[in-house]
């Protein structure tokens, strides 16, 4: 692990995350897909409260298990940042809102991240 990650912004409007630094320098910038109209990502300033290597997901009409390097950042673990390998497979494009509200990125940008993203790191959701 590397202590590189200062901060994580997601950027709703252009559906991209950025990594900064404790320079407040960039480390990287990640396509994204958030929450669709139906179920928004929500807005505001969290942390990294809990990381999981591979865990089962549910929600209203949905399970998903296997979702790889998931960093929930509400205390229900509802919203979370992790990997799609699904919609790696479909050849669906990141980039594009599709998601019940989490963060989903391509699956080796969600391990780089889970690997280099300290519990308690900052993440800021704007639009």
């Amino acid at each position: 692990m590397i202590e590189l990650i200062a901060s994580l912004v997601v950027d709703l409007s252009d559906q991209k995350l950025t990594v900064y630094d404790h320079n407040d320098q960039v480390v990287r910038v990640i396509p994204v897909s958030t929450g669709k109209a139906s179920t928004p990502t929500p807005t505001g300033l969290g942390a990294v409260r809990t990381k999981y290597r591979s865990v089962t997901m549910r929600g209203r009409g949905y399970v998903a298990p296997g979702v790889p390097y998931a960093m929930c950042i509400t205390a229900n673990e509802m919203i979370c940042l992790h990997g799609a390998p699904w919609q790696e497979d479909a050849g669906q494009a990141f980039g594009v809102p599709r998601s019940h509200g989490c963060v989903r990125m391509p699956t080796a940008q969600a391990r780089w991240l889970f690997e280099n993203t300290r519990k308690g790191t900052e993440v800021l959701i704007q639009l």
